[in-house]
């Protein structure tokens, strides 16, 4: 059946509260039974292992012990008199340490992402920084900030897509809903062939949103988001700096990466990034940005996937996310009917990854719910009950939107099998499942459909920085789920 299923707003967050977005109309493959919808309960319940690991959100102050503070404290004052000897990724360290803490006041964030878009700056104009090479323009010709020109895509297909789907400020979402004050935004609008891309079964990644500084891409299924290591440690070792996607918190699979000199004919984003976009955009041809590249995906889940046009939409985009500013949302289908009344899941999540013999290339990662893991918060939220015929009683599944608090991989794939509901397809945490499913789903069923954050502001010289206006991406399911 297709549902038009709404989610509530008010739902707490780290940072500041936007709440769940409205989820866009879904096809569920194969739901052949009957929706039981009913409003859901107001009331959060948290799913944790011990009452000391249940909190209600982010308005539950934490005690700091005075000696923390008074380091914290202490950090602070040197940091500010040496910030401007500060690189890239000491700023986002900076602001993540503080973030986590809590201890991130309005002063300390402004001077902080103050620094870092005088940094971009610099790199959008070819400068080069202490210890990093100067920024890559193809053909040497051109600016590499924050053009508003297109994205260099090939054939007449995909740029008519582009043209319908670019969205100029104020950002509308792509599929309707709310806006980030709560209030109802524009009208949806109506279908036409470039908005329902991503309903066809679309193979190709396309940019399906765009501002002056960032792109959103959608991610099809089976395409992976991984930097090849070996590229992006040589560069960051050149420039003393981290690299890209090497924080095991990251959602991408550990797996992903081939062997040296294996040869795949895996699909690889940032390869298809640097063939379609790098021509207009300098940052995507930089292995130490990812090639652009903000976050990762599961290989198997499609969705919104941002990349960043200029060097100052990355550093921005990069300290929203240390800042715990930006909203991840997503849509699954789980076994079993999840109560009403499950809110949130406070699990400690422990990341075990087997290596190759003599090598330190993973060839596997599993994930599991233990008390030596790391403190992982999920959202929870049912869309709606659904049932399907099987032989015998008919089987039981639920349509949820989850929201991320914390990014520890195959995170909602492991909260929703620690309770008891995998999710469709999950050939890892389902395994039992696996052979069944895939008769009616073809893969596993996640998908990213809302990312929110704040665009990135105008600024000019040492103009003040001020939050940009707020921006919902939302990406309806594609037709393979």
């Amino acid at each position: 059946p297709r549902l038009a299923a709404a989610v509530p707003s008010g739902i707490t967050r780290i940072g500041r509260p936007r709440g769940l977005a409205a989820a866009p109309a879904t096809e569920v493959a194969g739901a052949a039974g009957q929706s039981h919808q009913s409003p859901p309960t107001p009331v959060p319940a948290s799913v944790g292992e011990d009452a000391s690991e249940e909190v209600t959100g982010s308005e539950e102050e934490v005690d700091i012990p005075p000696e923390v503070q008074d380091l914290f404290d202490t950090l602070r004052g040197e940091a500010l008199r040496r910030l401007d000897e500060f690189g890239p990724i000491h700023l986002f360290s900076l602001c993540w340490a503080y973030s986590t803490a809590r201890l991130l006041d309005d002063d300390l964030q402004r001077r902080i992402t103050g620094a870092a878009l005088r940094l971009g700056e610099a790199r959008d104009r070819g400068e080069q920084l202490p210890g990093m090479g100067p920024s890559r323009r193809p053909g040497g010709k051109g600016r590499g900030g924050g053009g508003g020109g297109r994205g260099g895509h090939s054939g007449a297909r995909e740029a008519e897509a582009r043209e319908d789907l670019e969205v100029s400020p104020p950002m509308q979402p792509l599929g309707g809903g709310l806006a980030a004050n709560g209030e109802s935004a524009a009208e949806p609008r109506q279908p036409s062939e470039a908005t329902s891309e991503v309903r066809r079964w679309h193979t190709d990644p396309f940019v399906m949103a765009e501002g002056e500084h960032w792109m959103a891409i959608f991610k099809p299924p089976h395409w992976q988001v991984t930097v090849d290591s070996k590229e992006a440690a040589k560069a960051a070792e050149r420039a003393a700096a981290t690299a890209p996607f090497q924080d095991e918190e990251e959602e991408g699979d550990g797996e992903d990466e081939p062997a040296v000199g294996e040869q795949t004919n895996k699909l690889l984003l940032h390869a298809w990034i640097r063939e379609h976009l790098a021509s207009r955009y300098p940052v995507c041809l930089d292995p130490i940005e990812a090639f652009g590249l903000l976050h990762r995906l599961d290989a198997q889940t499609s969705g919104v996937l941002m990349c960043a046009k200029s060097y100052v939409g990355a550093y921005w985009l990069r300290l929203q996310w240390c800042s715990y500013l930006v909203d991840k949302e997503y849509v699954s289908l789980v076994h079993g009917w999840v109560g009403r009344d499950v809110r949130e899941i406070h699990k400690r999540i422990r990341i075990d990854k087997k290596k190759a013999p003599n090598s330190r290339r993973t060839i596997s990662t599993i994930c599991s719910v233990g008390a030596n893991g790391k403190p992982s918060f999920t959202e929870v939220c049912t869309l709606a009950h659904l049932t399907r015929p099987a032989m015998g009683q008919a089987e039981r599944y639920t349509l949820v939107a989850l929201k991320l608090h914390t990014g520890r991989t195959h995170q909602i794939r492991v909260h929703m099998q620690s309770i008891g509901h995998p999710l469709v397809c999950d050939s890892k945490y389902a395994e039992d499942r696996h052979a069944a499913d895939q008769t009616w789903c073809p893969r596993n069923f996640l998908h990213t459909y809302h990312l929110g954050f704040n665009d990135v502001p105008a600024r000019t010289g040492e103009q003040e920085v001020i939050d940009g206006r707020p921006v919902d991406v939302l990406c309806p399911l594609p037709e393979d789920l």
